[in-house]
Formats: C-alpha cells, structure tokens, sequence
C-alpha cells in the first residue's frame, strides 16, 4: 500500500537559508527530502567515511577531501540546493569547512540523526551558530495525520513512518511485523549518538512501558535511586527515545516513551518475553487493544497542544488526561475516552470548576475536534 503523509515541516525546510534538519533514526528525514524538496545535488555519508553522491545513472562514491572540493564549488551557485544527509557523520573539522564557506549563495541542507552532535552545531560556541536554522523531526505531526487517516489505530501507530512499509489494511499485522525491528532501531539510535544501549537503559524503557512514569518509580523498578537514573532519563530525552510531560500546577514531570509501537513492544517483552519467544496471537491481540485508549490518549493530548499553540500536562488530583498551557495559564481541558457518555462533560466541568478554559470530551467519533 503506497501510502505517502505530507508532512508540514516542508515548508519550514523550503524557507531561505540554510536548514538542519534533524531527528531520531527512521522518523523520515531522508524519505521527506528526497520526495517533498527540490534539490540538485543529494550527498550520502555511509557509517566509517565513504561518500555517496547521487548521479543521474544512480551514485559514485567519492572521498572525503573530494566532497570539500566538490560542495566548495556548488555553493558558489545560487541555484543550487544542495542536501548533506547524515552530515554528523564527517570528520569535526567540517563543521569549521562550513564556517569557512557560509558567505556562498547556494541552499545547503543538513540531515542529521546525531543529538549529540546538533546540541554541539547549535551551542553558543558553535561556528555555525546563526548560520543554519534548525528543524527538528519527530513523529509525524498530529494535525499532518488527521489529514491523512481516521481511524485511532492508524492515527496513533503510523506515526512511526517506517511502519508504513508494512500495512496494508491491518495496522495489528504491521505492528506485529514492526516488532522484528524495534530492537534493532533503538540500538541503531544509540549508534549514532555514540553511545552503548546497557542494560540500564532498557531497563529504562521496559519500566516506563509498564507504568512506572515517575523517576522514583523507574528507580525503585531497577533497584537503584532517582539520582542514579536521571541522567539516563535525560539521554533517552535527547535520543528522541522518551518524552516528558508536566504535571499541571506542579514542578513535577513524569516520562513516556514517545514511540506507541516502541512501548508496546517493550510491554510485551517485560510481561510476556516476545524477544525470545513468539508471541501467540490471542495474547497480542488482547494487549493491543488493552493498550491502544493509552496511546489514543497520548495522541490527543499531542494534538491538542499543537492546536491550541501550548504545552501538553497532566492533572493529577483529581485526574484530567490533558490540560493545555499558554505561557503557564490553561488553555483547554480535556477528557480522552475510546467512547464517551453523555456525563463525561459534567465531571469534566466539576473536576476543573476553577479554571477558565475550554473543557472537551475527546472519543473514536469527535476526532474532527482536534483539527485546526
């Protein structure tokens, strides 16, 4: 099923400058420059140096001294737009290359899947700091989803856009085919920052997928303390691994994993030990849809701060799934129920009596709700 999302990004990439665009691995970088940018010259650095150039009979690998003296020589052209995709993977020095060329005319986009190496590009004492403006992809937009499908599964799960290659009508099947690569994708993720997945980190992951949201409760699941973990909580943060989100009238956070089919996974391996065993298809199916009002619920909170310009929260005495915050203040607060009763406004209005907001029931047959 050839299934392609416009994504809005696109028009923040197409602005005039030079562009960073970075992410996590597989979040659609490459698969969004190559079918949704004009560009004339496309470069690929492969893991360990060597470089790919596009061509018009498809590419040539060339080396790295003959990349400089290449790029030098297309950035004096104004009409060219030329893309660097896992730039992070160049020697350092190309970075102040780069500085060294910022008077040229021509459009330089940088893909990269590094944090580490984007916090390094955008830090104060960066050469490249005002030169390139930063655009940053994560999961696909809400509001670009809504677009595209109706359905909660598809809503929550293809957000992940290397999913896609495997549905074809039945997001269960491609979740369960996905399940093949998760492992194998957050290890590429620490790859590229440099770092070791321990046992620490996906001891990490696996307490956050089975509920433990809070860093004492992550901790306590490890057998370690708050302190000991919240360096690692920061890390996954960095990655694009793990979100966190504030708990509303409180200096307090608690964290999620920011992937449904990355937690869902992890879910399953912690509870039942699908890494090393099949997993039989009543049990997938009974936790699937166990979990899917968690992941809607995340999806809607998501897409409401999109909509509303603020910052997602909790509220947890009493509970609200989502109140939405403008430079502090609520904006709107809403329930998230697979199927809502006519009551659920009524406790909604009693639990927020004291804020001054926009108070919604969000259910699979309001969706049209969260649109702009």
């Amino acid at each position: 099923m050839g299934i392609t999302i416009p994504r809005t990004e696109v028009h923040e990439i197409e602005k005039k400058g030079w562009i960073l665009l970075y992410g996590r691995r597989k979040v659609g970088k490459t698969f969004l420059v190559r079918n949704f940018v004009s560009y004339t010259h496309y470069f690929f650095v492969e893991r360990g140096g060597p470089i790919l150039m596009e061509t018009s009979g498809g590419f040539k690998t060339i080396n790295y001294e003959s990349f400089k003296t290449l790029l030098y020589e297309l950035l004096r052209n104004s009409k060219n737009t030329i893309v660097v995709d896992e730039f992070q993977r160049l020697p350092d020095d190309f970075i102040d290359f780069l500085h060294f060329v910022k008077d040229k005319n021509a459009k330089l986009i940088l893909l990269g899947s590094s944090m580490r190496v984007v916090k390094k590009v955008l830090s104060a004492r960066s050469p490249l700091l005002g030169l390139v403006r930063p655009v940053k992809l994560g999961l696909v937009r809400p509001s670009d989803m809504l677009r595209k499908f109706n359905s909660i599964e598809e809503l929550v799960f293809l957000r992940d856009p290397w999913l896609i290659q495997f549905y074809d009508g039945d997001v269960k099947d491609a979740v369960k085919a996905g399940f093949a690569s998760v492992r194998g994708l957050v290890g590429e993720i620490f790859l590229e920052e440099d770092r070791e997945l321990t046992e620490t980190y996906e001891g990490i992951l696996r307490a956050l997928a089975v509920g433990n949201v809070f860093p004492k409760d992550v901790a306590s699941f490890l057998g370690k303390t708050s302190s000991d973990v919240k360096s690692f909580l920061a890390n996954l943060i960095e990655m694009g691994l793990v979100k966190r989100i504030k708990v509303f009238g409180k200096r307090k956070w608690l964290y999620k994993i920011s992937s449904p089919i990355v937690d869902l996974f992890y879910y399953l391996d912690t509870k039942y030990g699908i890494s090393e065993l099949s997993m039989d298809k009543e049990t997938f199916k009974r936790v699937y849809i166990e979990r899917l009002p968690k992941y809607f619920e995340d999806f809607v909170r998501e897409a409401l701060a999109e909509k509303y310009g603020g910052e997602e929260e909790i509220m947890l005495n009493p509970e609200v799934d989502a109140v939405i915050t403008v430079r502090g203040k609520a904006v709107c607060c809403a329930e998230i129920k697979m199927k809502a009763t006519m009551r659920d406004l009524e406790i909604l209005k009693e639990k927020t009596s004291n804020l001054h907001c926009d108070k919604l029931i969000v259910d699979s047959s309001s969706i049209d709700v969260l649109k702009a």
